[in-house]
């Protein structure tokens, strides 16, 4: 697996050569969250500066809207939510959030926005789906035909590498979170780039490679790769109950039941699950929040295995979350 460093040295690279090697760097004063600046890089005959300049792709990334963001040939666009002083501190901890179907960026970035400039302050991503079509189908997210370069990752590749070389990614704090398919969306990020992943809150997401969820009337449709992360990221699995389905016409999706098996799945894999019913059926109830996912994300570092909710979740948690996985 491309590791963070591996994907932003490759970029850079390549950015160099498509500019004739110009290492000007743009109006930047620091980089990769905190190196000489490219002045300093520019004047230095010592050989012994390995900083390189921010890829002038990266250079337009701002607080809000990103739009025209060029993935493999792709425009793409997402929110950034970052701490006010953003450009003082860093290395970040980064949270990918992904929206349900036929649901908006601007929509599901209120779900962290408010809380990137609190006590633990992070940068949130907010991703715009391409409206993605299966079967003439609007499915928002690329997540049935999936391999390793399927585009949801290569965004989350080029996103992360971006941010790392403006600000600084704290590497033992990447995380994601989605509701519904933008939850699958999260499940096949774990399945294609989990060893990046800290840890993961889901709302009504599923394992589609997980054998416990085939549907005979869908899975013909889907190719998921193996699972073989060995990065043992814990998940915290939030659905809704029996109520908890979407109808596809041919079929109905039942969260719920992805919710018990992907935990099973998982913790029989040796990760630490928790697992939230809600009873409110197919939504996100305010009793687990964006709040509760932060403190989950800045609980769960890179290289949990012994997860602190194991001697129980925090006070203000609800009653009805429990660790290890659904009976």
């Amino acid at each position: 697996m491309t590791t963070l460093r591996g994907l932003l040295g490759m970029m850079m690279l390549a950015s160099l050569v498509w500019l004739g090697c110009d290492t000007t760097g743009g109006d930047d004063d620091d980089v990769a969250g905190g190196g000489p600046a490219d002045d300093d890089v520019a004047d230095d005959d010592t050989g012994d500066d390995d900083t390189v300049p921010v890829p002038t792709h990266c250079e337009p990334l701002a607080e809000g809207m990103n739009e025209g963001f060029d993935v493999d040939g792709e425009e793409r666009s997402f929110i950034l939510n970052m701490p006010s002083d953003v450009e003082e501190g860093g290395p970040y901890p980064v949270v990918f959030n992904f929206h349900g179907l036929g649901d908006t960026a601007t929509n599901m970035s209120s779900l962290l926005s408010g809380h990137v400039d609190g006590d633990w302050p992070f940068i949130a991503v907010t991703v715009e789906d391409t409206d993605y079509l299966m079967f003439n189908f609007p499915l928002d997210w690329a997540v049935f035909e999936v391999d390793e370069n399927n585009k949801e990752a290569r965004l989350f590749d080029e996103v992360l590498a971006c941010i790392d070389a403006r600000w600084g990614v704290d590497e033992d704090h990447v995380h994601a979170t989605g509701f519904s398919i933008g939850s699958i969306c999260v499940d096949m990020l774990c399945t294609l780039r989990g060893e990046q992943i800290a840890s993961v809150a889901t709302y009504s997401g599923g394992y589609w490679n997980n054998p416990a969820n085939e549907d005979p009337m869908i899975s013909w449709a889907i190719s998921w790769p193996e699972y073989t992360t060995e990065n043992l990221y814990p998940q915290l699995f939030v659905h809704g109950g029996e109520n908890d389905l979407y109808d596809l016409v041919v079929t109905a999706l039942h969260f719920n039941e992805y919710a018990i098996a992907d935990s099973i799945w998982l913790e029989e894999k040796g990760h630490d699950v928790m697992v939230c019913e809600h009873s409110l059926g197919h939504t996100v109830p305010m009793t687990m929040a964006g709040d509760k996912v932060v403190q989950f994300f800045e609980d769960h570092p890179y290289g949990t295995v012994d997860s602190p909710y194991a001697d129980g979740f925090p006070s203000d948690w609800p009653d009805y979350c429990e660790f290890g996985p659904a009976d």
